[in-house]
């Protein structure tokens, strides 16, 4: 597996640049589509230009899962913007994009998440609930994630705005091994092993 897990992609981004720039990146921003914020979106966006990635850009609620999974093995990079998590991971499921990930993934090819982007990649994504509200017309009978990674990422932590929401999801969750990262820190998984790294 070869992961970059973060909170800010435009502030981090830079560390994985040389596996970045020249490259093909699909750019899914399906977790923020009913975001009221959305400018970190058309940041990361602007950043993977800067860098020379070649962007494809599509929603997996509304795209032919057929249509994902050519993208998908072509792509070098798959890139999951932030947003809502549990939007992200009910699309994720509910189309199937979640096994077509999976299976790239498992082939090595480097998967992004920033923010919710992240958090899916948890065993469960319960432990978020504090900061992203489970939409009403989510359709799945329970908050698996995607079980990629055997920890739980909490990003921003301690960042504004959500300085106090993180800091009671470190306290209720202390049962957890919940691996937080502020917006200058990503986590990076490449052969089994786990860093963290700032910028």
């Amino acid at each position: 597996m070869n992961l970059f897990l973060c909170s800010h992609f435009s502030s981090v981004g830079s560390i994985v640049k040389e596996q970045i720039s020249g490259k093909k990146v699909v750019f899914i921003p399906t977790a923020s589509l009913h975001e009221g914020y959305t400018g970190y979106v058309g940041s990361a966006r602007k950043l993977f230009e800067k860098i020379g990635a070649l962007l494809t850009e599509i929603d997996i609620s509304t795209e032919e899962l057929s249509k994902i999974k050519i993208l998908f093995e072509d792509a070098d990079v798959i890139y999951f913007t932030g947003g809502n998590s549990f939007f992200l991971i009910d699309q994720l499921r509910k189309t199937g994009t979640d096994k077509l990930l999976k299976q790239q993934i498992e082939k090595g090819k480097l998967f992004i998440g920033e923010s919710a982007g992240a958090i899916i990649c948890a065993p469960t994504i319960s432990y978020i609930e504090k900061m992203d509200p489970v939409p009403k017309d989510y359709s799945q009978s329970d908050y698996a994630g995607l079980n990629l990674i055997d920890f739980y990422i909490l990003p921003h932590y301690l960042t504004a705005p959500f300085k106090k929401v993180t800091a009671e999801i470190m306290q209720e969750f202390s049962e957890l091994e919940i691996c937080a990262i502020n917006n200058s820190q990503a986590v990076i998984i490449k052969d089994g092993t786990r860093n963290i790294v700032a910028v």
